[in-house]
């Protein structure tokens, strides 16, 4: 009977440690996983603001601040992926090329573009992506101070289940002849519990 009750207690005692280990693996999952809504939303497009200054009209990029409050991790990885590599009304702060403030990294509170700190957000998150990894080591501050300039025109966001695509249109700017060549991309990224795997690129 003896033997028989201590059986018993040592199949509760495994049976509890499985169920412990079973429900800490759970919410270990639970808290790296980034499940989305199925949603798209235009997150960056450009318009032309009033300035009194010159009084006249200028072209500027816009940001979707109610969305950027609300931005998530993985999000905010993106696309601050994409405006350490694209121009996006970027200036030296305290000139330079140290301080260099961009108007989308500034609105993902990333700090300047390519700083350590903004790098390190970066690479944490596309940890296994190696040719990222090396665009966000070799970051050149996007200053429009050469003859051609690539930005934003538009960025919008999609998000369902575990996947982010990102559709982008941009515009290349040659200050030398004033033209302006349109262009478009996509990145669409899967959320692999606590990094961004991409998974297709197309360019047009």
């Amino acid at each position: 009977m003896r033997q028989a009750t201590l059986v018993l207690c040592i199949a509760c005692i495994f049976s509890a440690e499985s169920l412990i280990h079973d429900t800490m693996n759970a919410a270990n999952s639970k808290a790296t996983y980034h499940p989305f809504k199925d949603t798209t939303v235009k997150a960056v497009w450009r318009d032309d603001i009033y300035d009194p200054d010159i009084k006249g009209n200028v072209n500027v990029i816009v940001i979707n601040e109610n969305y950027f409050r609300g931005i998530s991790d993985p999000e905010k990885a993106v696309i601050g992926y994409l405006a350490s590599t694209i121009g996006n009304e970027c200036y030296a702060e305290s000139g330079g090329k140290q301080n260099v403030k961009c108007k989308i990294l500034s609105a993902l509170n990333l700090g300047y573009q390519c700083s350590e700190s903004n790098k390190s957000f970066l690479k944490s998150w596309f940890k296994d992506e190696p040719a990222i990894i090396a665009q966000i080591d070799n970051c050149k501050p996007t200053l429009p101070t050469g003859s051609i300039e690539k930005t934003f025109d538009e960025l919008k966001l999609t998000t369902k289940d575990d996947l982010i695509k990102a559709n982008l249109k941009g515009l290349s700017l040659n200050i030398d002849d004033h033209s302006a060549k349109r262009w478009s991309a996509s990145y669409t990224f899967r959320v692999a519990e606590d990094k961004l795997v991409l998974v297709e690129k197309s360019k047009d």
